[in-house]
């Protein structure tokens, strides 16, 4: 799929935030594009150029998931923190988050953008003149997996949004904000399930979502609506099916070395990666910082996140460990991390972005790189069945069992001695307490933590002996008050203002 200038693609609309500018008050009240849908989606080529542009949305540039912003949003959980001294980072790891805050105005503003574009695939699509049939449906349903995707994100840090579609668009501005309920229900899920019926089992690479993505997304999502605010524990049998159903497709295994996922060179060749969002430094927007922004300044890097030392110290020992933090700067004097340090332990997943901060190489020399952020791959898949099924089934079956050992013997190296099984005979709740706690392990700094925290209701709980202050309200962000100013029918979250 070529990558092409966003000039083709850009669809603003009331939501966008001009996020070069960083300034929350550049809002276009009517959607324009330099290229009318009705005359220009009609090819293949045109057609693979718009979805690029929506994982672009995702991905590139400075307020994409290849830089801070979404992981800044994810702070509040125990894996990520920031600098103390920097007031503007370190809040959203004390959950006193801003309306007015550069991440928040980033993400809603790239998220929107990509909805807008996914929407137009999806319009459009089925009236392509010059596209075979089974291209048309193929192309609608990577439109819908990336749309329901996008309020997927949304609706679990912002709760409540504005459902904008393609014929609603033009009255964006005037429209109320949408529940939860119906957000998932309404959007999310028929998107999901016809991404499902309709995408093929594979495309060359991992850099688009294929059938197995889109249940692996569906699985997640029951998973999320079994917890708050839905509460809706019927989810979890979905969740364990649609687990089950990728785990039955025989496509993907854990690679045997946990620390070779992250290693840029193995991101197409990997046996783990579902769906990641894949960044290329030589493709100009779609290029990730996150190598050089999570690296220590002893790299040359910003230190602008790494992980708090209580997430250090709690986490098991292991191959898994070592993959997941860096301890050792490469500043010529073999400098270890200490507690002593004012900074806090690096994050390793991120730091192998190619050639301009491989892990072998030494100084970072570019700012652009080529990593990787993933969206699902097994481990997650694993953990998700082993959750679901203890929650749908009233206890741990066999089947759980070997789902979450599977991943604890991956993480010790398959070394018992290192990071045992679980025991047998644990209760449901015991059984439970262990898949929160090893998926946290697994999926650190993955944009996982937070949410779990937030559909578990663990946001005071974790976070309650370093912020005392912190209470439920802090489940969801606040939404972009320039946009909550301007859009009549869409209401701050309690908490904001």
């Amino acid at each position: 799929m070529k990558n092409i200038s966003t000039k083709y693609l850009q669809i603003i609309l009331v939501f966008a935030i001009l996020i070069a500018s960083g300034c929350t008050d550049n809002l276009i009240e009517e959607p324009q594009s330099i290229i009318a849908p009705e005359t220009y989606y009609q090819s293949n080529e045109e057609f693979d150029a718009a979805i690029n542009g929506v994982l672009a949305a995702f991905v590139g540039g400075w307020s994409g998931f290849g830089f801070n912003a979404p992981h800044q949003l994810c702070s509040g959980a125990e894996d990520y923190t920031s600098r103390e001294s920097e007031a503007s980072l370190i809040q959203y790891d004390k959950l006193e988050t801003d309306p007015t805050a550069r991440a928040v105005n980033d993400v809603w503003g790239a998220l929107y953008r990509g909805i807008n574009t996914a929407n137009i695939i999806i319009a459009r699509a089925p009236l392509a003149e010059e596209v075979a049939e089974e291209d048309k449906l193929k192309y609608e349903a990577l439109g819908r997996y990336l749309r329901g995707l996008q309020y997927f994100y949304l609706t679990r840090w912002f709760g409540e949004v504005i459902i904008v579609t393609y014929d609603n668009v033009s009255d964006a501005k005037d429209l109320e904000q949408s529940s939860v309920s119906d957000i998932y229900n309404t959007m999310i899920i028929p998107d999901l399930e016809f991404a499902e019926q309709h995408l093929p089992l594979d495309f060359p690479g991992k850099a688009l979502p294929n059938k197995a993505a889109a249940k692996g997304l569906l699985a997640e999502v029951y998973l999320n609506m079994a917890g708050w605010p839905l509460e809706d524990v019927s989810k979890y049998a979905l969740a364990r099916d649609k687990a089950k159903e990728v785990m039955d497709m025989d496509m993907y295994s854990l690679e045997p070395n946990f620390k070779d996922l992250w290693y840029a060179a193995n991101k197409f060749t990997n046996s783990e990666f579902i769906f990641f969002y894949n960044a290329d430094a030589d493709a100009g927007a779609n290029a990730s910082f996150m190598h050089i922004a999570q690296r220590p300044g002893e790299e040359g890097g910003w230190n602008d996140l790494f992980s708090e030392a209580r997430w250090f110290y709690a986490f098991p020992d292991g191959p898994r460990k070592d993959g997941s933090f860096w301890t050792t700067f490469d500043d010529g004097n073999d400098t270890y991390w200490t507690e002593s340090m004012m900074q806090q332990p690096f994050i390793a997943k991120y730091r192998d972005a190619g050639p301009a901060a491989s892990l072998d190489v030494g100084p970072i020399n570019s700012w652009s790189g080529s990593g990787m952020v993933c969206v699902t791959r097994y481990a997650e898949i694993l953990l998700t069945y082993a959750e679901a099924a203890n929650m749908a089934e009233g206890g741990p079956s066999a089947a759980a069992y070997e789902a979450i050992n599977e991943v604890r013997r991956r993480a010790g190296g398959y070394d018992q001695s290192v990071y045992p099984d679980l025991p047998a005979g644990l209760s449901q709740a015991d059984f439970d307490e262990a898949v929160i706690a090893e998926r946290g392990w697994e999926l650190s700094f993955e944009l996982k933590r937070w949410f779990d925290l937030v559909r578990r209701k663990m946001v005071v709980e974790v976070n309650k002996d370093l912020h005392p202050n912190v209470t439920a309200d802090k489940r969801w962000l606040p939404k972009p008050a320039t946009e909550v100013k301007l859009i009549e029918g869409l209401k701050q979250n309690d908490g904001y203002y």
